[in-house]
């Protein structure tokens, strides 16, 4: 009797230990003890949503032996300035026979799983600033979302800003978050399945028209009655290697001006007129304004060069009640005792312009900073 009790509790040990060997088993398959994803080859395509003429873009990196030696291989990346990309992210192992579709888990666990973005700061003109790995909240455009409405990231949108001169960098990282993805989780919370740094180069648009503006006359009109003052910048030779001309900016303290602005391109026989060009195509150009601090006491501050939302005031929209430029008002402060600067920029921004759209978005057709002095 004690002998069949003996090998009872033998076979109910062994029984044991092979279900928990078995279960150990079935946690391990697909990614390690923490169920993360694994992940071999990692495309980014990046589709124009409204420039046809702009080709799709595609970039891989594809680490063949998985966890192994060998380095993995990544594509760089180049997108057009001021084009606007639909993002995709495609993820496989292809360790396995035949290689395994991530992207497709990924949807499925959308709820444990979250993508977060850091590029080089204002590479992109949209969304701004430099992602939200180091801070959640910063802008990043997501077009999809999990049934709690919290963002996953296997869809996003971009659009570049300036063409660079060096490459830059774009880091796409995928967090697991099994039951720990919330309203307030972040970067630093799960698992990482994945964490990438691509160079990302911005290329001027082949396309783009923008204009050739030799001279730029603003004409400070007093509101109260008296002479106009015009303040020029000449560059008589164009982009070649002779430095433009450029008046200071010498105006009455305390006085309410209407500065109006003319461009011309001086290198055509006759002079063509550049203004005109603008206000026909006054939905796809804006101005932007940046002054020595508090120069002006209407409006007060700096300029919207920085922040598009900040005290500008505008005489001239176009159809779309969006502001241009080409006229606005300015009051000036009390007589200053040293030289400031009246920075303007013409940013052309096709298909681009929007109640958001910002200095950063779109080309430059002029830049210039005038010296200015409140007498």
């Amino acid at each position: 009797m004690n002998t069949n009790k003996s090998l009872f509790y033998l076979f109910l040990f062994l029984g044991l230990g092979l279900f928990v060997s078995c279960s150990d088993d079935d946690e391990d398959d697909g990614g390690g003890d923490d169920g993360e994803e694994t992940i071999t080859q990692v495309v980014l395509t990046f589709t124009p949503t409204r420039a046809t003429e702009f080709d799709v873009v595609t970039a891989t990196w594809f680490d063949a032996d998985g966890e192994g030696t060998g380095a993995p291989t990544i594509d760089d990346i180049t997108l057009v300035e001021g084009a606007d990309y639909e993002m995709s992210v495609t993820l496989t192992n292809t360790l396995e026979t035949p290689p395994e579709d991530v992207t497709a888990e990924i949807e499925m666990e959308d709820d444990e799983h979250q993508f977060f973005f850091s590029f080089t700061d204002g590479i992109f003109g949209d969304p701004m600033g430099d992602g939200n790995i180091d801070n959640k909240d910063d802008a990043i455009n997501y077009n999809d979302f999990d049934a709690n409405n919290r963002p996953l990231g296997l869809s996003t949108q971009w659009t570049p800003g300036e063409p660079t001169t060096s490459a830059g960098q774009f880091r796409i990282v995928l967090k697991h978050q099994p039951d720990l993805k919330s309203d307030d989780s972040d970067f630093n919370t799960g698992g990482t399945d994945i964490d990438i740094t691509f160079n990302l180069n911005v290329a001027e648009d082949p396309n783009a028209e923008e204009e050739t503006i030799t001279q730029v006359v603003l004409t400070f009109t007093p509101a109260g009655g008296g002479d106009a003052l015009s303040f020029t910048w000449l560059d008589a030779d164009g982009e070649g290697v002779g430095e433009p001309a450029i008046d200071d900016v010498n105006l009455a303290a305390n006085t309410e001006y209407e500065m109006s602005i003319m461009l011309t391109n001086t290198l055509e026989d006759p002079d063509e007129d550049i203004t005109e060009e603008i206000e026909r195509e006054d939905d796809e150009h804006q101005f932007f304004f940046s002054f020595t601090a508090d120069i002006f006491s209407n409006p007060a501050g700096d300029g919207n060069k920085d922040t598009r939302d900040d005290p500008l005031n505008y005489n001239d929209e176009d159809d779309n009640m969006l502001p241009v430029g080409l006229s606005t008002q300015w009051t000036t402060g009390a007589a200053t005792t040293s030289e400031g600067v009246f920075n303007v920029v013409l940013k052309h921004q096709p298909d681009l312009k929007t109640a958001t759209s910002d200095s950063n978005t779109g080309s430059t057709d002029i830049d210039i900073n005038f010296p200015i002095n409140i007498q």
